[in-house]
């Protein structure tokens, strides 16, 4: 894959014990600068103990940001729900947008613990689910962009 082309991948994890806002605000503000130096664009949601994480960006700097990312100590049980190559990217022109528990709506509380109890309950498999399969997740995930709120 050439390291110009577009890839997101999309993933889960947990928090490993319990990370205060002001944790969370310091690894948001540290992304968001890391990731505009990259090409990196995204979204960061944060609920119950839990990361949805989208990546988006030139396919070297998403594969080498998930690499540290799989081996950072704040979070584990890094699970990938969608990978894969690009025609747009979903977040331009936002090195991270980060949605923290109080700022979610009750409606966007319960999808985000669907969605979870979901990935917890299907059986991990190796690389991409099957194209159009995601059950709403990317419609969910949309719903947080900004731009698209204007």
């Amino acid at each position: 894959m050439p390291s110009g082309a577009l890839h997101r991948i999309v993933y889960m994890s947990t928090a490993v014990g319990v990370l205060r806002a002001d944790e969370l605000d310091r690894i948001y503000l540290r992304a968001k600068s890391a990731n505009a130096r990259a090409g990196i664009t995204g979204l960061m949601l944060f609920y119950e103990g839990a990361f949805l994480q989208v990546i988006e960006g030139p396919a070297a700097g998403v594969m080498s940001l998930i690499e540290r990312l799989r081996h950072d100590r704040r979070h584990a049980g890094l699970i990938t729900l969608e990978a894969g190559p690009i025609e747009v990217r979903g977040f331009p022109d936002i090195p991270m947008h980060f949605v923290a528990a109080r700022n979610l709506s009750a409606g966007e509380k319960q999808a985000f613990s669907d969605l979870r109890q979901a990935v917890s309950a299907r059986s991990h498999t190796v690389g991409s689910p099957v194209p159009g399969a995601d059950n709403g997740l990317w419609a969910f995930i949309s719903s947080f962009n900004p731009l698209r709120m204007a």
